[in-house]
């Protein structure tokens, strides 16, 4: 995604994470990891019951992929974090929300390595601008 952070400003999309994490915990996580994305603090997970995001069973969390996907990152010299008391049960996604808050798009992770590629998002805005010149 940090890769395709250039295309998106040029399409105009702004890119936000939101984290069940305390805010505290995501001032960590920034000077950590260093991503050019909004982070927004959302412990009650509020927007997590908006988008329909529950949490994953136990098999889904620790699925072939998502195994697959943190033996990758340490064999690439990625380090294990302690994460302290973060929910590794809960599911994340990816949506996309034009101005007025509209979902335009959807996509409810199945485990913690699952999330569309960055060409289907770019795909999504494209078409989501298509359909608003159509409109006009």
């Amino acid at each position: 995604m940090q890769a395709a952070q250039d295309k998106l400003e040029q399409l105009g999309v702004a890119v936000v994470v939101v984290s069940f994490a305390a805010p505290e915990r995501l001032s960590y996580y920034q000077r950590v990891h260093r991503w050019p994305f909004t982070l927004l603090a959302d412990p009650s997970r509020e927007a997590y019951g908006y988008f329909g995001l529950k949490r994953l069973p136990w098999y889904r969390v620790f699925s072939m992929p998502t195994l697959k996907l943190y033996f990758s990152l340490l064999r690439r010299g990625r380090k294990m974090e302690n994460y302290g008391r973060d929910d590794y049960f809960q599911a994340g996604g990816d949506f996309l929300l034009d101005r007025e808050g509209r979902v335009l798009f959807s996509y409810h992770s199945h485990d913690p390595a699952d999330r569309p590629p960055v060409s289907r998002l770019l795909d999504e805005v494209g078409r989501a601008r298509r359909e608003r010149k159509s409109r006009k």
